[in-house]
């Protein structure tokens, strides 16, 4: 047996061991629930190994030269394309993905668009404190969940950051204090100890916890005593003292924070209020570390600003990038794309119905490896090998640390990986051409 990088999330587990002739996967050891279902994937009843285009009404499969000049032949109908996905694929797959959309003048935009990115974004202008696992596992000593719920999300990131013994600090969970803030008691709220502070706090009143924070300048003496968000006074003082006097704190934010209001911004005061923590810290400094679901979902921005100087969402126009204030949710909102190439990600799932159904009505070309609700609705179906299990390619943890994945498998029928798929595609586009 051998160890592998697991792609079932972004949390990249490179301690998995599994057993394979290089022709079948016989035994896996380590994995996660969400890494079994990705070695699972391999011979899943819903994979998809032949490419499919809609005739009739229908999907039926064809040949590969059929299925590529169908996709081609959309292209170069199309004005103003739309790509979409890109968390699933290497970052070698996003580099031709970005390279296409040069080709073909689109708006590119990966899934983070709408997760961590937003916090990445904010920090453009207000400075963020990222830090690493092996920081956390090494030197931690306050771990904060706010709106976030890795036990069920990511489900080893309690187990490595939380119970793991740090290099530097001999004890591992008995030094560790956790805190978890959000509206429900979640499956991560079953770890706690005694010494562990849980505040469940009402719905949509995560701001006003902020607020008092900043307002209070950080400082326990002066907490109101009813209390503030459904937090009564004596466990903000607790919280209080947690921020400022930890050596190595970090707060894993999950999607409960990112949700957008009409009233306020919750990322920017939130960055803000740990600009002052970290000003006031006496010992140490309290960092973040953004919870991403798809195993490459930092990796896209990354690609884009390698390549182009940008972060995330990219537009070319005459093959040159141009600056834009549209936004994915925008473009679909405005129906502003003649056709859609998406990657990796089922968006007619995912998306409210109000955006996936502007998406069903254009041409849709679906890239990926098992059948969702976008493959029902796809004019083109194009199937590829499985990224970190029959492909190899490099990916981003969710703490920004790159991580190179390696092939196990040979795929079914030869499938390609998005990286050759993608460039197929480029190549197609270019024939009779030139760049």
């Amino acid at each position: 047996m051998k160890r592998f990088t697991c792609s079932g999330c972004s949390l990249l587990c490179d301690d998995i061991m599994v057993k394979s002739d290089g022709l079948f996967i016989s035994k896996v050891i380590g994995a996660c629930l969400k890494g079994k279902e990705r070695f699972d994937q391999v011979s899943a009843q819903n994979r998809i190994i032949n490419p499919m285009i809609r005739t009739d009404g229908e999907l039926k499969e064809v040949s590969w030269d059929e299925a590529i000049e169908k996709a081609t032949e959309i292209f170069k109908n199309s004005l103003n394309p739309l790509l979409y996905g890109f968390s699933n694929v290497s970052c070698e797959a996003q580099e031709a993905g970005i390279k296409l959309a040069q080709k073909i003048n689109g708006f590119i935009d990966s899934n983070a668009s709408i997760c961590q990115g937003k916090f990445l974004k904010r920090a453009r202008d207000l400075g963020i404190n990222l830090t690493t696992i092996t920081e956390i596992i090494n030197k931690g000593d306050l771990i904060i969940l706010w709106g976030a719920n890795p036990a069920e999300t990511i489900p080893r990131l309690l187990n490595k950051v939380l119970f793991s013994r740090g290099k530097f600090r001999m004890t591992g969970r008995e030094i560790k204090t956790l805190v978890i803030i959000d509206p429900i008691k979640t499956a991560s709220f079953r770890v706690m100890g005694v010494r562990d502070l849980p505040l469940i706090v009402e719905p949509n009143k995560d701001i006003d916890l902020i607020r008092m924070l900043k307002e209070e300048c950080c400082s326990a003496d002066i907490i109101p005593s009813e209390g503030v968000a459904g937090v009564d006074m004596d466990d903000l003082k607790r919280l209080l003292l947690h921020l400022t006097g930890a050596e190595n704190g970090v707060i894993i934010l999950g999607q409960g924070v990112i949700q957008p209001h009409l009233d306020y911004d919750l990322i920017e005061e939130l960055l803000e209020l740990l600009q002052m923590i970290n000003e006031r810290q006496e010992k140490g400094r309290i960092s973040l570390l953004l919870m991403g679901g798809h195993f490459n979902m930092a990796g896209f921005d990354h690609v884009a600003l390698s390549s182009f100087g940008a972060f995330g969402k990219l537009e070319f126009k005459h093959n040159q990038i141009v600056k834009t204030d549209d936004t994915l949710v925008s473009k679909i909102e405005k129906e502003d794309f003649d056709c859609s190439l998406i990657v990796g990600t089922d968006p007619i799932s995912h998306l409210p119905h109000s955006l996936s159904s502007k998406m069903a009505k254009k041409p849709l070309i679906l890239i990926d490896n098992h059948i969702t609700a976008t493959s029902h609705v796809a004019e083109v179906v194009l199937p590829t090998s499985i990224t970190g299990i029959e492909s190899s390619g490099l990916a981003y943890r969710l703490d920004q640390v790159p991580i190179e994945l390696h092939k196990i498998i040979n795929p079914p029928n030869n499938l390609p990986s998005d990286e050759g798929l993608l460039t197929q595609l480029y190549e197609s586009l270019n024939k009779g051409g030139s760049d």
